[in-house]
């Protein structure tokens, strides 16, 4: 028996055709709409991060998400994909470029640690 996928998962929460009505919406009347668009963002970034389990300090990954689909959403066209797998891919890549990023610092920490205190 196979496990549902994250993004199966997500769906369950998520209904596409509901979504891009509020983004559409959104869109017109900011006001209006925000706080039902940020809820609907909240599940899918909070599923993305739990469902991936990135090794990120979740808050403030999530602050980071909000931030770009925010910042994104002006780009999203219906007609070249649906609401959910175009943020789905924006979140999913922002937190593999933070996680590369914490990465990378962590191992010139270490090195520049090993430079000073061989014992370390």
């Amino acid at each position: 028996m196979s496990h549902p996928t994250i993004i199966e998962l997500t769906m369950e929460y998520l209904n596409n055709k509901h979504f891009e009505k509020i983004i559409k919406l959104y869109l017109l009347e900011p006001a209006e709409y925000e706080d039902e668009l940020i809820s609907l963002f909240d599940t899918l970034i909070s599923n993305i991060l739990e469902g991936f389990n990135f090794k990120i300090e979740y808050d403030d990954a999530k602050q980071e998400c909000f931030l770009l689909v925010l910042k994104t959403l002006k780009n999203f066209s219906p007609e070249k994909g649906s609401a959910f797998n175009y943020f789905t891919t924006v979140i999913v890549n922002n937190c593999k470029l933070v996680y590369t990023k914490n990465k990378k610092y962590r191992e010139k920490l270490d090195k520049y640690r090993e430079k000073i205190d061989p014992k370390f």
